[in-house]
Parts: C-alpha cells; sequence; structure tokens
C-alpha cells in the first residue's frame, strides 16, 4: 500500500512539473515590457485630465461597471481570464500591447472575436516620461496599425503604461488630434502589486461605484505572476452580480467608438 500511494505522488508531481512547465513556457514566449515591472515603475498617478479626452469613469446614474484588462495578450493568464469572462457572458476591455500582438496575434483576434473591445496600450509599454511626444505617438500609431491589420479596426481607446502621470495635458492632446480617448480608471485592484485575491476583492468593494472602470491585468512582465488576478475575478464578477451591476464595455460605459 506504501508503495502505491507513493507511486501516486510521484505521478502527481510529475504531472504538476509538467503543467508549470508549460505555464512557464508560454509566458516566457511573451516579449517583455520595455519599461520594467509594474511593482518597480508604476507611479499609480492618473494622467492630466483632459475635458472629453481623459475619462475615470461613466456616468453615476446608472449601475454600470466596466471591467479592463492591460499589458496583454500572453497565452497562459489571457486565456484563462477569458474563459471566466465567457462563463459569466461577460465582454470587457483589454489594452494591449502590440509587440504582444505580433507574438500572439490568434490571441488578439480571440479577444475581439468573443465580444471583448481592445485599446492601444502601446508598442513596447515604455516609461514615457523617458521618451519625447514623437517616439509615443510612433509607439500608439504602431500599435494601432498591427490591431487593425489582425481584428479589422484601429482603436480609439488608449492606456498610457503604468498609468502614467507623466502623460501631460500636452501629450494627450497631440494623441487626441490622431483620434484616441484616454483611458484611466475608477477603481485600481493592484492586481500588479502581488495582492492577494481577497484584498483585490476589498479594493473593488472599497472603490467601485456606478460608472466604474475596473484596472486589471492579463498578462505581467517577465517572473510576474496573475494567479491573483485569475483567482480573484471570479469573486469580483459575482460581488459585482450581488450589487446588481451590469457590466459593459468602456465603449459602451463612455458612449464613444472602440
Amino acid at each position: 500500500m506504501k508503495i502505491k500511494s507513493l507511486g501516486i505522488l510521484i505521478v502527481l508531481a510529475f504531472l504538476l512539473t509538467g503543467f508549470n512547465t508549460v505555464a512557464n513556457a508560454a509566458v516566457s514566449n511573451t516579449p517583455d515590457i520595455l519599461g520594467g515591472s509594474e511593482l518597480r515603475t508604476r507611479r499609480g498617478d492618473h494622467s492630466a485630465y483632459v475635458p472629453n479626452l481623459v475619462f475615470r469613469h461613466g456616468a453615476h446614474n446608472k449601475k454600470l461597471v466596466a471591467l479592463s484588462f492591460d499589458d496583454g495578450p500572453d497565452v497562459h493568464y489571457t486565456t484563462k481570464i477569458l474563459n471566466i469572462l465567457k462563463q459569466n457572458n461577460i465582454k470587457a476591455t483589454f489594452f494591449i500591447i502590440g509587440k504582444r500582438a505580433k507574438a500572439h496575434p490568434k490571441m488578439v483576434k480571440l479577444i475581439s472575436d468573443e465580444g471583448h473591445v481592445i485599446g492601444n496600450h502601446t508598442w513596447d509599454h515604455p516609461d514615457i516620461k523617458k521618451i519625447d511626444i514623437n517616439k509615443l505617438k510612433n509607439e500608439v500609431q504602431r500599435t494601432g496599425n498591427l490591431i487593425h491589420s489582425i481584428v479589422g479596426y484601429k482603436p480609439h481607446l488608449f492606456r498610457p503604461p503604468y498609468g502614467d502621470g507623466d502623460a501631460n495635458a500636452n501629450d494627450i492632446k497631440e494623441l487626441g488630434k490622431l483620434g484616441y480617448k484616454i483611458i484611466d480608471w475608477t477603481v485600481d485592484t493592484r492586481d500588479w502589486a502581488g495582492t492577494s485575491p481577497d484584498k483585490i476583492l476589498n479594493n473593488v468593494k472599497k472603490e467601485v461605484r456606478p460608472g466604474a472602470i475596473v484596472l486589471e491585468h492579463c498578462a505581467g512582465g517577465k517572473r510576474e505572476k496573475l494567479d491573483n488576478t485569475v483567482a480573484a475575478l471570479p469573486k469580483i464578477i459575482a460581488y459585482l452580480k450581488h450589487k446588481d451591476y451590469r457590466f459593459v464595455t468602456v465603449p459602451q460605459l463612455l458612449h464613444i467608438s472602440k
């Protein structure tokens, strides 16, 4: 009996090791973000507010909420998040990094085919305080062109990397001339900081309100894990449903073009 039990444990350990190897390989095939990890680089500040160009929430008169996911796609965490959303019949908004879209075009197509909206999150996620406006515009346009080639439309939604407070009013106006709306958030789940699933849910409970935009991530930097996001997402959805919120995309919430 002891030998049989030992054999079962060895098999389970082998299967678990194999799963982790596949997951790590999937993450390693995703290009890293240029500006460094969210935890190291992120300042967490909002972009400068410019009326009709920068949006942090929708109207407060209806219990609507928009889930948004940054930094994808990869094929590991993005797949898990898409499955959870599909199980709950929820459409969300994904802010995509161009370099990762190039590496995983089928994932970008899948996001679109499942009814989600795609936004622009630059080409390689730079720290934009270190680049000039021409470089930023090139990053955004290059990403928009690639997304158009994959899904058939060029996004009109842009979210600065790291939710960057260094996106100043002049830069925002220049992006506005290209047809972009800057999408910030109402609720920062802080999933990027390794926050536990229960604390992520508590962040949502504290900050959510009618018209809220919720910030989460569907991929991370090298050696960054988002198992906390995957574990927290069903809890967030259940809580918001219990509170009678209806899930919409960012364009639906703000009544703007995707």
